[in-house]
């Protein structure tokens, strides 16, 4: 679906606190992934932290999906259980850019 969310004007992109290296083995292992994936790795989980994703005693950024609009603002922010439902995500990106 990542030919719809450019249609709303959206990137999609894959954050973690993960190294490159990481995020290769790891897009590798699903056989290639149609977005970037970009590290947050150093100060680590700086952005993780700016959004309130970050778990500071355990380490790693909470799983969540954060839609941030072209001024930079957050506009819908969640924390992920599980999978997350891709038409729910498209139709918040859409409202956004609408």
């Amino acid at each position: 679906m990542i030919d719809r969310f450019k249609e709303a004007d959206t990137q999609v992109l894959g954050v973690s606190i993960d190294s490159k290296h990481s995020h290769k083995k790891w897009a590798e292992s699903l056989g290639g992934v149609s977005y970037p994936l970009l590290q947050d790795f150093h100060p680590k989980g700086s952005m993780a932290t700016s959004y309130g994703t970050y778990l500071e005693n355990k380490g790693f950024a909470a799983r969540s999906t954060v839609i941030v609009d072209k001024q930079g603002s957050v506009r819908y922010s969640v924390m992920a259980n599980g999978e997350r439902i891709i038409t729910e995500l498209l139709n918040e990106c859409q409202k956004i850019n609408g």
